[in-house]
């Protein structure tokens, strides 16, 4: 009897906090002037917070909450995994149900954005980037075949069924960049590998097809993932001026399954952007690899696969890599238009 009456009490006492939070998240907290400039150091990618722009983090949401929660306080990554996300999902929801939500709830960038409008993108984090003129008149694509990869440290998992996943903003990050430093870029945000995982080349294949039908000044073509390594559960990294970066596998298709007219082609691109990243920055590009498949690279001689980090990289490891790796693409075509 005693056991149980101790049980109760336990109940009561979390069903008390619970209702403290419901009460704080509703009243007691004004998000809208929570200052972006204080918030140096912390990852400023929410998962589902993020189209409500308001500087905040899920990470900073379970803060919050635990200063007035014993059933929040703390957190053990060793942890059983349902305590785990019971920690990380609580805080988020009770914030996200007290706040307006906008109907693009889950979206991601779309093409037409700049780096000045993607979500926590410091002024203190844009590239110094120089302007090539020589690279005005030509045109980069990106788009995503596996359209719902994200990164696991930011999003809880490594895909996002059903909505864009996290890869979708490095290709934008790699798109915007491009266009700041004086090129024609367009990200296509199309959801290719949904709700049919296995038709994902398939779909990738027709968005392909519509780009090199209005191919004019087409240069490069770039289908953007994120690598997943069976087993490991850890990310590979350098450090580029105190930063941290994700690095990237090129991958290249051959003719070993299927006529692939180009792929010597694509093999000589990807070797000219592993040469000068080598110059620019060492190891960033970890290596460039040849595949049996085509990958939808058939269709032009500049087209290639770029896994830029893995799921256990961070979305601001993933970032930096875009913008280095924009570096050393820029350099690259360049000196290809110049010959």
């Amino acid at each position: 009897m005693q056991g149980h009456n101790f049980i109760n009490f336990l109940k009561n006492i979390v069903f008390l906090q619970l209702f403290l939070i419901v009460i704080i998240a509703g009243v007691g907290i004004d998000f809208a002037s929570i200052n972006r400039t204080g918030l140096e150091g912390i990852d400023k990618y929410s998962f589902s917070l993020f189209p409500l722009d308001i500087g905040i983090t899920s990470e900073m949401a379970i803060n919050l909450f635990a200063l007035n929660s014993i059933a929040l306080a703390g957190y053990d990554a060793k942890a059983d995994s349902w305590l785990v996300e019971l920690r990380r999902e609580i805080p988020e929801n009770l914030i996200a149900a007290n706040l307006q939500l906008s109907s693009s709830r889950g979206q991601h960038i779309n093409t037409n954005k700049s780096l000045a409008d993607i979500p926590f993108y410091k002024e203190e984090d844009r590239p110094k980037i120089k302007y090539y003129q020589s690279l005005e008149d030509f045109r980069v694509v990106l788009y995503c075949t596996h359209s719902t990869e994200t990164y696991i440290p930011d999003s809880g998992k490594a895909r996002s069924d059903g909505e864009k996943g996290l890869v979708n903003d490095v290709a934008t990050v790699i798109s915007a960049q491009l266009q700041s430093a004086g090129m024609q870029a367009d990200f296509i945000d199309t959801i290719h590998d949904y709700p049919d995982y296995d038709k994902s080349y398939t779909n990738s294949r027709e968005t392909v097809k519509k780009v090199l039908d209005s191919k004019k000044n087409l240069v490069a073509l770039f289908d953007v993932h994120r690598d997943s390594i069976p087993g490991k559960e850890s990310a590979d990294t350098i450090n580029v001026r105190g930063k941290k970066a994700a690095r990237i596998l090129i991958i290249v298709g051959t003719d070993e399954r299927k006529e692939h007219p180009r792929w010597e082609s694509n093999l000589a691109f990807a070797e000219s952007l592993y040469r000068k990243g080598e110059e620019i920055y060492p190891g960033l590009i970890k290596e460039f690899r040849t595949k049996s498949g085509t990958y939808n690279q058939e269709f032009f001689d500049h087209a290639l696969l770029l896994e830029v980090g893995s799921d256990y990289n961070s979305f601001n490891e993933a970032k930096y890599a875009g913008q280095l790796f924009t570096e050393i693409l820029l350099e690259v075509l360049e000196e290809e238009t110049l010959r």
